[in-house]
C-alpha cells in the first residue's frame, strides 16, 4: 500500500550551529526589535504632524529676516531628519528588501543629521540664557564638536548585507558592530550634561528675577526638555555597554534615543523663539500673557506642540545665534 504524501509544509533552513529553538528565540527578537522601529517611526511621524502648523507659521511669515537665523534652518532639518533615521529602519527590520546596505547608510545620514541639528539648536538655547559668554560658548561649542565626530565615526561603522528571502520579517542581516559603537551615545551624555550644568547655573537666577509666570515657565519647560533628553541618552547608553548576552536587546533602545532627540529638539526651538519674544515684549513695556502660546485662561505647559509664535526678530539677531 502506497504511503500518503507527504503534507504542503514550509521548509525553513536553520543558520549553521543553530537548533530549533534557538532559531525561534531569535526570531522572537527580530519581532521585537521590528515593533519598537515600527513604533518609534509611528511616533515619530505624529509629532511631524502635531507640529507642522509651527513649521507652515515660519513658511508664512512675512518677516523674512527669520530665514537669516541658522537656528531656524536647523529647526527644519531636524523635522525630517527624524523621518530619515527611522523610516529606512523598517527595511532592515521588517520588509523583505535587495538594498540593506543602503538603507543602512540612510538611517545612518539621518540619525547624525538628528544629532547634527538638535545640538546646534541646543547650543543656540545656551547661548542665549548666557547672552553671549564667550567661555560658555567654547565649552558648549567644543563639546559638540567631539559629539558630533563621535556619531560620524560610528555611523561609518554600520554595516548589513542582503541574505536569502524570508518567510517573515526583513532578510537583511547585520553585520557585528565595533565594541567601541557605545562611544557615540557616551559623547551625546556628556554634551548634555555640559547644557544642563550650564541651564541650572543660569536657572536660579533667572528665575529670582523673572516676575512674569510665562518667563518662569519659558525657563522650566527648557530645563525639562534638556532633562529629557539627558535621561534619555543615559539609559541608551547603559543598555548599549551591556555585555554581549544582551546584544539583541540593544538595537531596541536606539530608535527612543533618535525619538527622543527629535521631540525635544524641536521644542527647544519653539521655546527659543518665546524666549525671544518675551525679550522684546520686555524691552517695549508689554506684558507677554499666556495667550501668547496658547492658552487664554491659565499658564499652559510649553511641552505640547502647539506654540504658535511668529515674530522672529529678536536681541540675538546680531550675534548670529538668535531666532
Amino acid at each position: 500500500m502506497a504511503s500518503a504524501p507527504p503534507p504542503n509544509m514550509a521548509q525553513i533552513p536553520l543558520p549553521p550551529g543553530m537548533t530549533l529553538d534557538d532559531f525561534q528565540k531569535l526570531q522572537g527578537q527580530l519581532v521585537t526589535i521590528a515593533i519598537t522601529v515600527a513604533v518609534a517611526f509611528g511616533v515619530v511621524l505624529w509629532d511631524y504632524f502635531a507640529q507642522l502648523p509651527d513649521e507652515i507659521a515660519l513658511y508664512s511669515s512675512a518677516d523674512k529676516k527669520i530665514w537669516r537665523a541658522p537656528a531656524t534652518w536647523f529647526f527644519v532639518i531636524l523635522r525630517y531628519s527624524g523621518i530619515v533615521a527611522t523610516f529606512p529602519s523598517l527595511f532592515f527590520t521588517s520588509i523583505q528588501s535587495q538594498h540593506c546596505q543602503a538603507a543602512v547608510v540612510t538611517s545612518q545620514v539621518g540619525a547624525v543629521l538628528v544629532v547634527a541639528s538638535s545640538g546646534i539648536i541646543f547650543c543656540y538655547r545656551v547661548f542665549a540664557i548666557w547672552s553671549g559668554v564667550k567661555i560658555v560658548q567654547a565649552a558648549v561649542g567644543l563639546m559638540f564638536l567631539v559629539m558630533l565626530g563621535c556619531w560620524v565615526a560610528v555611523a561609518t561603522q554600520y554595516h548589513a548585507v542582503t541574505g536569502p528571502p524570508t518567510p517573515f520579517l526583513s532578510n537583511c542581516q547585520m553585520l557585528p558592530i565595533v565594541q567601541w559603537a557605545p562611544i557615540s551615545y557616551a559623547s551625546s551624555v556628556a554634551f548634555d550634561t555640559v547644557v544642563l550644568i550650564f541651564t541650572l547655573a543660569k536657572l536660579h537666577g533667572n528665575l529670582a528675577t523673572t516676575k512674569s509666570k510665562v518667563g518662569r515657565q519659558i525657563y522650566r519647560d527648557n530645563l525639562v526638555y534638556f532633562l529629557l533628553t539627558a535621561v534619555t541618552n543615559i539609559t541608551v547608553l547603559t543598555i548599549q555597554a551591556l555585555g554581549p548576552s544582551f546584544d539583541m536587546i540593544k538595537p531596541t533602545a536606539v530608535p527612543f534615543s533618535t525619538l527622543m532627540t527629535v521631540t525635544m529638539g524641536s521644542r527647544v526651538f519653539l521655546n527659543l523663539k518665546l524666549f525671544d519674544k518675551r525679550q522684546q515684549s520686555a524691552a517695549a513695556g508689554i506684558p507677554l500673557s499666556t495667550s501668547s502660546h496658547g492658552s487664554s485662561g491659565h499658564n499652559h505647559s510649553l511641552i505640547t506642540p502647539a506654540v504658535h509664535v511668529v515674530d522672529v526678530k529678536g536681541p540675538y539677531n546680531n550675534r548670529g545665534y538668535g531666532v
